[in-house]
Order: structure tokens, then C-alpha cells, then sequence
């Protein structure tokens, strides 16, 4: 099973397999999306994401034809919640179906749910504390249609915020401490995801209204280019450096750091007495390939700044490579995350 990132602007298609214990890049895609084919999370239209889906699978060339995609946006919910300790799954599957409205304010019928233990409730051990998440039917069902449109099966779907924590685990994975505190900022066209890891576990989420698209829009007009295409060409090759890009860059590392701090600054606001301290900041998303991005927001935050690239030190297949896998791995968090679950 492969992961598809279907996002505002492109499908990204990231296959891995297991090499000697070790996870191994099989396949890889992207392509771009038609105008409005989704907008906020959900599929406005199903066959034009299922020919960008087509168009994916015949550039990566993989034969799997089984597929892990992410729902987002405001059709999702998500909420912790306390169940007693002593129920057994089946017993919390049967409680939560009675409760489902009281939790998420809709009829059971209108959506799809799931839930996981995960933990002993550190107040009162006699409950189990239980993430419940639920998502609006019809968004998943658009992409499954979307899916079996493109000759696709759907072996799971999954939430992009849970897909993102999940690949956060590859990032730095010979040298992150379980101890240390560190804030991932996945930036994409129009928003951005938070995730404060504690070691391998989250500890805090937030999506924020800020992206990528305006800078990108900036350099394509500057430099004269067709379209972003053509930038991520000249980026890749050097056509474009640092300086080139040096003024436009360090006016959006200034927007894009205050939001950070703003972010940040609350999410420590609110866990004051338990004294946490970030370590660093990581950037991820399509952002990252700017060069001297991490340098401009260094200087504009006081905290350590990294790009992060979920797929570094992995091995590449040469297919994959001459589809430019090396270069757009930062902005594959989401697709490295769901492709780890077809490893499960």
C-alpha cells in the first residue's frame, strides 16, 4: 500500500518498502491538480483529482494498487475523552455508538468514525483516556470514489494531522532525543500544520491560516517564470540562488516567524507550570527548498532552526530519483506518513 497526499495544488504519490529492516523509497509522484479540484480539505471534483491520480501512477510506474489517503479540514473532529478503565474495546466501540451525538453534535449516520486507547488517565486511573475521531461521510466518500475512478482500492484512510505526526518519526531518527521538546511547522500553499513533539509523541496541534502560495507567486512573477513548475526547475538546478531570492526571502521568513512565535508563545503560555522548553523549530513542506529560509528565520527567532526531510538517508529507487524524489522530500511529510502505514 502507497500513501497519496491530495492536497490544495497536487497529488504527491510516496511508496516505501522494507530493505534490511530499513525503510526504502519505491515509488514516487507528483502531480499538479486542477484549478479548485479541492478547496478546504474536501474533493469539489472527484474526476479531475482522478486524472491527476492516473497521471501520478503511470509517472511512478508503481504496480501497487492499494492506497492510504488523509482526510482534513473542517470535517473532521477530534476529541479526547475518558471511558472506564475495565471495558474492553468492544465494550468502548458499543458506548461510543450510544453516546455519538452527545461527543460530536451529529447524527452517527452522517459520519465515520474511529477511536484508540491512549492511556491510563494520569488524574484518575481508573479511566482510560480515549481519542475519538470522526469525519463527515461524504469527504470520505469522495475519495474513495475518487480512488476507484483512478483504478484504485482504498486500504485505509487516515487524518493528515495523525499522518503528519506520524512521519515525524523519521525525521532525525539517529539522534532525537525521547526527551527533547521540538516544533515541526509543515508549511503548505495556503496553511501550515503544527505539531509539538515530545521524543516521539505529540503533545500539541494546530493548523494556521498561512502558506506558501504568495511567496511562490512572488518569485514566478520577479523572475519571469511560467508557472511553479518552472520554479521548483530553477531552484533544483541553481538557475535561481540564494542571492537572487535573498530580499523576497527574508520578508517572508519575517511573516512566517511571526506566526511561529505566535504559536509557540501560546502553546508554552498554556503549559507553563509543566516548564516545557523547545529545543528547535523544524521546517518541512515545499518552503523548505528556498535557500537560506532556515537562516532568515534564525535570525528572527529564538529558538534553533532545521529544514526537516522525513526520507534523508533512506534509499532511491532511480525511477523515483529521476522524479525529482531528493528534491521535494521536505514537502512530503503527509505522503511519507501515510506510506509508512502500508510498512504496518
Amino acid at each position: 500500500m502507497f500513501g497519496l497526499d491530495i492536497s490544495a495544488r497536487r497529488v504527491k504519490l510516496l511508496e516505501l518498502t522494507l530493505e534490511a529492516g530499513q525503510p526504502r523509497i519505491a515509488a514516487y509522484a507528483s502531480e499538479p491538480l486542477a484549478v479548485d479540484a479541492v478547496h478546504d480539505g474536501q474533493i469539489q471534483n472527484a474526476e479531475d483529482v482522478a486524472r491527476a491520480v492516473r497521471r501520478a501512477l503511470a509517472r511512478s510506474a508503481t504496480r501497487t494498487r492499494r492506497v492510504a489517503v488523509a482526510v482534513s479540514g473542517p470535517s473532521v473532529i477530534s476529541k479526547t475523552i475518558r471511558m472506564p478503565a475495565d471495558l474492553s474495546e468492544t465494550e468502548i466501540e458499543q458506548q461510543i455508538e450510544v453516546d455519538a451525538e452527545i461527543h460530536l453534535s451529529q447524527p452517527l449516520r452522517d459520519v465515520f468514525l474511529d477511536f484508540q486507547i491512549l492511556e491510563r488517565d494520569p488524574r484518575d486511573p481508573r479511566f482510560n483516556r480515549v481519542l475519538l475521531v470522526a469525519c463527515r461521510r461524504e469527504t470520505v466518500e469522495l475519495r474513495i470514489a475518487a480512488m476507484e475512478m483512478a483504478g484504485l482500492s482504498v486500504g485505509l484512510v487516515d487524518v493528515e494531522e495523525y499522518a503528519l505526526q506520524n512521519a515525524c518519526s523519521l525525521l532525525d531518527r539517529t539522534t532525537r532525543s525521547e526527551q527533547s521538546w521540538f516544533a515541526v511547522f509543515d508549511v503548505g500553499a495556503l496553511d501550515m500544520r503544527l505539531t509539538v513533539q515530545h521524543g516521539s509523541r505529540s503533545r500539541y496541534t494546530r493548523s494556521i491560516e498561512f502558506g506558501g502560495q504568495a511567496i511562490a507567486e512572488r518569485l514566478i512573477s520577479r523572475h519571469g517564470l511560467a508557472d511553479i513548475e518552472q520554479l521548483h526547475s530553477h531552484l533544483r538546478t541553481g538557475e535561481l540562488s540564494q542571492p537572487d531570492l535573498a530580499e523576497d526571502i527574508a520578508a517572508f521568513a519575517r511573516n512566517l516567524a511571526t506566526r511561529i512565535e505566535q504559536s509557540l508563545r501560546f502553546f508554552l503560555s498554556a503549559n507553563a507550570e509543566n516548564d516545557q522548553a523547545i529545543d528547535r523549530v523544524v521546517i518541512t513542506g515545499g518552503v523548505a527548498r528556498y535557500p537560506g529560509l532556515a537562516e532568515a528565520l534564525g535570525e528572527q527567532l529564538p529558538w534553533r532552526v532545521t529544514l526537516g526531510n522525513p526520507l534523508a538517508d533512506m534509499s532511491v529507487n532511480a525511477h523515483a530519483r529521476r522524479n525529482h524524489v531528493d528534491d521535494e522530500a521536505p514537502a512530503l511529510m503527509i505522503a511519507a506518513g501515510l506510506a509508512l502505514r502500508g510498512l504496518a
